[in-house]
């Protein structure tokens, strides 16, 4: 049962009994003309609230301990089961309602969650394609650096710093990726003289692409 549906049948049965109830606080809510679906919850919960307290001889229930209502209740109600389980079942209202609003702050917390994640995951794609994208260029230029690295650690920087992951790629892409300098059995292709020109030119090009 939802926590409304307990509190509704609560106030039903004590506005029933409103007669005996002469030196509790009032009830003002004639629950008769309401349904659970549009009852004044916030009213009826407060009303409700004062008689639990006034029967608990307590002045708000809201901030005991169960133990100890509880304890009144095994104490002052045994012989009465009527106000027992107006009692009780006000106590499982406030569980109920406080249940209900975890249950909807982590639903909340789970679509946030996702929410970012698919970001994430988005923008992860989207960085993998331009990383494909410009890499393909670079490539089809036959330039010796390996523009795949160059790129996926060109977007890393940009995460953090625009600007200067901008300024470096376009001044010296060698920091991204090393300007490959021997062949596959280890044979020198590129001097360091050669491999400057070979950075600036990777960098004049890579400044043409407008990335």
């Amino acid at each position: 049962m939802a926590a409304n549906d307990i509190l509704f049948d609560l106030y039903s049965r004590l506005y029933a009994q409103r007669s005996v109830l002469t030196a509790a606080p009032e009830l003002t809510v004639d629950i008769t003309k309401y349904e659970v679906q549009n009852f004044p919850l916030p009213l009826v919960e407060k009303e409700a609230g004062a008689i639990a307290s006034y029967l608990c001889s307590v002045k708000d229930i809201n901030t005991c301990e169960v133990k100890d209502i509880l304890r009144i209740v095994q104490q002052n109600y045994t012989d009465q089961p009527f106000w027992k389980d107006i009692i009780l079942d006000y106590m499982e209202f406030k569980l109920k309602q406080q249940e209900e609003t975890l249950y909807k702050r982590n639903v909340e917390l789970l679509k946030e969650t996702t929410r970012v994640l698919n970001e994430i995951r988005q923008e992860e794609n989207r960085r993998k394609e331009l990383v494909r994208t410009f890499g393909d260029q670079i490539n089809a230029q036959h330039f010796r650096i390996d523009a795949y690295k160059l790129m996926t650690s060109y977007f890393i920087m940009y995460r953090k710093d625009a600007k200067k992951a901008y300024d470096t790629l376009i001044s010296n892409p060698a920091y991204f990726s090393p300007i490959i300098t021997t062949d596959s059995t280890g044979n020198t292709v590129l001097s360091p003289d050669t491999a400057k020109e070979e950075n600036a030119k990777i960098a004049k090009f890579l400044k043409g692409l407008k990335i």
